[in-house]
């Protein structure tokens, strides 16, 4: 078992072994900040796949509509800046409020996808949800 940035998933199973790793750190003196806070999965490749099947239905909407052509990484920017919850991230001491896709979990992503949807359908702009899609088989069709 390793520790990485993104913490570790903590269950009965792996209690024992978490402790065996942690014991040396504590031999030192120094303190540490222990968080447990509830397990959440990372946005998934189908919630991923999904978002970028969006941009390019977005992008190919507005290019229909406009004289300027705007790209799916120009719609990426574009609805992130909109509706994507800001997280912090942390270097060097340093924390800034960051709105990336890449640090939101299923719950958080599901919920800013929905938030896409509605947004796109207000403005009668149709997109594709695959039926074999996570997206999909939670419930999520057409608004």
């Amino acid at each position: 078992m390793s520790m990485n940035k993104d913490g570790i998933r903590l269950h009965k199973s792996n209690f024992y072994a978490i402790g065996q790793q942690i014991q040396p750190m504590l031999e030192s003196g120094d303190c540490y900040r222990l968080i447990i806070k509830p397990w959440k999965d990372k946005r998934s490749l189908s919630q991923n796949s999904l978002l970028w099947m969006w941009n390019s239905d977005v992008a190919s909407a507005v290019n229909h509509h406009s004289e300027s052509k705007l790209t799916e990484e120009d719609l990426h920017e574009f609805l992130k800046d909109m509706f994507c919850p800001a997280k912090p991230v942390t270097v060097l001491g340093e924390t800034k409020m960051v709105k990336s896709t890449k640090l939101l979990d299923t719950e958080e992503m599901t919920f800013y996808l929905r938030r896409i949807e509605v947004w796109c359908a207000e403005r009668g702009i149709k997109l594709r949800i695959p039926a074999n899609s996570e997206y999909h088989s939670k419930g999520h069709d057409h608004v």
